[in-house]
């Protein structure tokens, strides 16, 4: 993932402190793309990397607000 400026960060803190179940949404689509990834047979390479980006995303938003405090 690409280091997201200084805005970008205060903004999904902004998100998720006002919005914390947009979080929820996001972890649990995470989780349904992961427990979905043994079964895909037929490619399961795009299967691996939308894991990775939600993982990578789903991180970044559970960090911002510790990160933009810091800002």
């Amino acid at each position: 993932m690409i280091k997201p400026e200084l805005r970008i960060v205060k903004t999904l803190a902004l998100i998720v402190g006002q919005y914390p179940e947009f979080l929820d949404w996001l972890v649990q689509w995470e989780l349904q793309e992961l427990r979905r990834l043994p079964s895909a047979v037929n490619s399961p390479a795009v299967f691996q990397g939308r894991c990775q980006v939600l993982g990578e995303i789903t991180g970044f938003a559970k960090e911002a607000p510790a990160l933009a405090a810091k800002l």
